[in-house]
């Protein structure tokens, strides 16, 4: 396995964690109870995103978790782990 990560690597694992922070806070704003309209305006994402985060029965860190293994799970089998190490991460 090729230990060094190329740069198409890095700027998806960037654009995911950058998507995470703008969820965490949107998530924020709506516990403030800014307007969704607003939270869209200044996170930039989605109003469609902004009212499935509000419709969520979640809780802040879980919704977080949700977002994040869906983001990651194929990029981390594909990219960063090798078969053995995948196969141990299934089962956390």
């Amino acid at each position: 396995m090729d230990s060094v990560i190329k740069a198409p690597t890095l700027r998806e694992a960037w654009e995911e964690g950058l998507q995470q922070g703008l969820t965490q806070v949107a998530l924020n704003m709506l516990r403030e109870k800014i307007d969704l309209a607003q939270v869209a305006k200044l996170t930039g994402l989605s109003l469609e995103k902004i009212q499935s985060l509000q419709a969520s029965n979640l809780d802040d860190s879980q919704a977080l978790v949700k977002d994040f293994l869906e983001l990651s799970e194929s990029s981390l089998s594909k990219i960063w782990l090798d078969p053995e190490e995948d196969e141990a991460w299934k089962d956390l």
